[in-house]
């Protein structure tokens, strides 16, 4: 890392990088409404708030497939099988009667919109993560991810 690349990380905070505009779902929608909503969208995952804007947890494509299909049914139908069984019939039911709520995970790693984006970078490069929310005080304000903070630095 060169110099000027290292002082913008030390200088610029998630603030000046995060994406603002998101997409957020709600405890009470059903889980087709979910997935109907990541696939208009062409996300994975979408922050879950409450009425004040305060965030519950995290629904993901997986979470959907999970608990609407089961482990062994989204199994066959990601081998191929197009035949429409008693099974799909009844998958499609829940997908009408399950909540975001039943589907949802935890929130998992946030961060702050103050926070220096080199620890951001660190966080980036030490696991698995490749976007974080931006939580202050239990609010979601925005989303970064490392192309935003490559933006910063380029």
């Amino acid at each position: 890392m060169n110099a000027m690349t290292a002082r913008a990380l030390r200088a610029g905070r998630v603030r000046d990088v995060m994406q603002m505009q998101m997409v957020t779902v709600v405890p009470e929608m059903t889980v087709r409404e979910l997935a109907q909503t990541l696939l208009d969208s062409g996300i994975r995952s979408a922050p879950v708030l409450d009425p004040a804007g305060k965030v519950l947890g995290l629904a993901t494509q997986a979470d959907v497939t999970r608990m609407a299909f089961g482990a062994d049914r989204a199994l066959v139908l990601v081998e191929g099988d197009d035949s429409r069984s008693d099974e799909d019939e009844r998958t499609a039911a829940r997908a009408d009667v399950l909540r975001v709520r039943d589907v949802m995970g935890p929130v998992g790693d946030t961060v702050g919109s103050d926070e220096p984006l080199a620890e951001v970078v660190r966080r980036f490069l030490r696991g698995r993560v490749n976007q974080l929310l931006v939580v202050d005080h239990g609010m979601l304000l925005g989303i970064v991810t490392p192309v935003d903070v490559l933006g910063q630095v380029l």
